[in-house]
């Protein structure tokens, strides 16, 4: 059994002098992470506007949901067995041109540009997400990396919070294809300025004995991936039918969306004070990844009850600990792999691709059957994702 702390790693060139603790480069892929989340929150904000205009079904636009997630776990697959680029800025750029080029054409050709959009984003977004894990580590202070990653997917809850208010703000006086279409603008500009922001570096050949620990499909690996497919689970499936649910049982839209507004905005705390925390006491990285997965079990398990008291606790529980669990999991997947950081996090990227596919859909099915059924079902999920956590603790290499 190991205890993780936070490893040494050499300064990259060029790096130290413009930013030593590497805040401003964990700003950078924090903003990316909310642009590329756009093409998968913005058509679920937009899913009532949408459906009704071309009268397409719940399933046709859960569907397009999957899309993006699905290829999300092709990106992930493809960065795996990627080389380390030289420049995390130049990944970050294109990621962002290939999110506004689907955005654009969500915005303009809707039938088919929804479809590309999520395509298009979803593979952007999985192939950079371990990309940004080893910006990350590489460029951020040893005891700021934990609240880096914190950050970085805080980004993601920040990201459907900007959706949902997006929508009736703005959407409701000039439609939702302006939404899109400005988001779009967004992300190419993003895309430029990181190419002119790039700095240059030069790759500095690894001796043999600085290569750290071998990565291998090895049972620690699989362990967390798994932890992180069935959290996917959780968090995807909480997100798609909270709003449903709590209406179905008589509360009104108001009291759903103020329920729903709040678990996002604890969902974003709980993220940054994760890694705030692991970042002072690494220590409690395994307790506190582990925590989280059962605090998120019990919401979804008070979720069943029919007292709207106990459903707002459950809400709250299982979107802080249900789904505030994403940068702690990384971060511990990739610290062990000093320099490899981008393949070791690819396997957990991988498993939250599909979780994140595959639990919307069950819900789905499960509501249409028996709502109460969906949440046992989750609860279930987040009971595994711990025990995984648990079994990845003794497989932890030292």
């Amino acid at each position: 059994m190991s205890t993780l702390a936070p490893a040494d790693r050499r300064k990259q060139p060029g790096s130290a002098t413009r930013d030593p603790a590497g805040l401003c480069a964990a700003v950078r892929v924090a903003m990316v992470t909310v642009l590329t989340s756009l093409p998968v929150f913005l058509p679920g904000a937009a899913n009532g506007l949408i459906s009704a205009e071309f009268g397409w079904s719940s399933i046709r636009m859960g569907a397009i949901l999957a899309a993006y997630w699905l290829a999300s776990l092709a990106g992930a697959f493809a960065s795996k067995r990627a080389d380390s680029p030289l420049n995390g800025e130049h990944t970050l750029a294109m990621a962002l041109c290939a999110t506004c080029l689907g955005l654009l054409s969500a915005a303009l050709v809707p039938v088919v540009g929804l479809w590309v959009s999520s395509i298009l984003g979803g593979a952007a977004y999985g192939y950079t997400q371990p990309h940004t894990n080893a910006l990350l580590m590489s460029r951020c202070a040893p005891r700021l990396r934990a609240l880096a990653f914190g950050m970085k997917q805080a980004a993601v809850p920040a990201a459907t919070l900007f959706a949902s208010m997006a929508m009736p703000v703005l959407a409701g006086p000039a439609g939702w294809r302006p939404v899109f279409a400005g988001t779009a603008v967004l992300s190419g500009t993003g895309s430029a300025l990181l190419i002119r922001r790039a700095p240059s570096y030069k790759r500095i050949p690894k001796r043999a004995g600085d290569r750290g620990t071998p990565l291998r499909n090895d049972a620690f690996l699989m362990a967390l991936s798994c932890a992180g497919f069935f959290g996917a689970m959780v968090g995807n499936g909480l997100g798609g039918f909270l709003m449903v649910a709590l209406t179905a049982r008589g509360a009104s839209l108001a009291a759903a969306g103020a329920v729903a507004t709040a678990g996002a905005a604890l969902n974003i705390g709980v993220r940054l004070a994760a890694g705030w925390l692991v970042g002072r006491l690494p220590q409690v990285a395994w307790p506190a990844l582990t925590g989280l997965f059962v605090a998120g079990a019990t919401g979804t398990a008070l979720l069943a009850s029919n007292a709207f008291a106990m459903n707002a606790v459950g809400a709250l529980l299982a979107y802080g600990g249900g789904w505030g669990w994403a940068g702690l999991l990384h971060y511990v997947i990739g610290l062990p792999y000093d320099g490899r950081e981008q393949q070791a996090t690819a396997h957990s990227q991988m498993g939250v691709s599909l979780g994140a596919a595959i639990g919307p859909l069950l819900c789905g099915l499960l509501f249409n059957t028996q709502p109460v059924a969906a949440w046992w079902a989750l609860t279930a999920a987040g009971l595994a994702a711990a025990g995984c956590v648990v079994s990845a603790r003794t497989f932890a290499p030292n």
